[in-house]
């Protein structure tokens, strides 16, 4: 990850608002299909938004990446646990190697939904492509125990681009973030900065040009939207938690 500068946008661009319309097909498609993908799509969307505006990023283009990063997943829904319900994981019953092949086609069952709808700018279309990286699929690694590491990677292009990188690291702590959230441990600074530090040892940052300085707004502007978002949930839990123990 190198000191340069990243390019700002200075010239104006086609609106691509219409993407975020409730009422456009496709949106409506992707949130009928996998209801639970849709609001975590919802989730990410708002976070990179003040990421976006800290870095002078275009807001509606990283939205729309936001938005659609996973609309792959409309092809099978009920194999990704965001729209199961109790008890209704089909991975229990499969191989690692299996559930591996199955969750990691959705970054390419995205981009060919995406490819084949004129109103996707490849650009975008790009961003998408890479938000996962040569990243490991973990369980599904940790459940094979014995299983090489490179057989559960990701076989995607780690992101080129500071848009990408912005929907990688948005997306890992989106999701890290409700988990933690829910189980009551959630420390806003400790999983922005252990799921960066995290990304750069795995060398998914390595194709990136962006400022330290950079990074810097990124976390500032991710602590702010973690903490409007679940902080006050876990203090009121908690809160509410010492009152029954009292």
């Amino acid at each position: 990850m190198s000191e340069e500068s990243h390019p700002t946008i200075t010239e104006a661009e086609p609106s691509l608002s219409f993407l975020l319309d409730s009422k456009y097909p496709l949106l409506q498609e992707f949130r009928d299909a996998c209801p639970g993908t849709f609001k975590h799509s919802q989730s990410l969307m708002s976070m990179i938004e003040g990421v976006a505006l800290s870095l002078e990023l275009d807001e509606d283009k990283m939205k729309v990446a936001a938005l659609y990063h996973d609309v792959g997943k409309s092809f099978s829904p009920k194999c990704f646990s965001e729209n199961q319900l109790e008890k209704e994981n089909i991975h229990d019953s499969l191989e690692p190697d299996m559930s591996y092949q199955i969750i990691t086609r959705h970054v390419s069952d995205s981009v060919m939904v995406l490819v084949n709808n004129p109103d996707f700018p490849r650009e975008i279309i790009q961003i998408i492509s890479q938000h996962h990286g040569t990243t490991i699929l973990k369980y599904f690694f940790d459940k094979a125990k014995n299983g090489k590491e490179d057989n559960y990677r990701y076989k995607t292009t780690k992101p080129t681009s500071i848009e990408s990188m912005v929907l990688m690291v948005c997306d890992s702590i989106e999701a890290m973030s409700r988990a933690l959230a829910q189980a009551g441990k959630f420390d806003p600074n400790r999983v922005i900065d252990d799921t960066i530090q995290r990304l750069i040892d795995d060398g998914q940052l390595d194709d990136v040009t962006m400022k330290l300085g950079d990074l810097k707004k990124i976390k500032r502007a991710l602590a702010r939207e973690l903490e409007g978002v679940y902080q006050k949930r876990v203090d009121y839990d908690e809160a509410a938690k010492e009152k029954e123990e009292e």
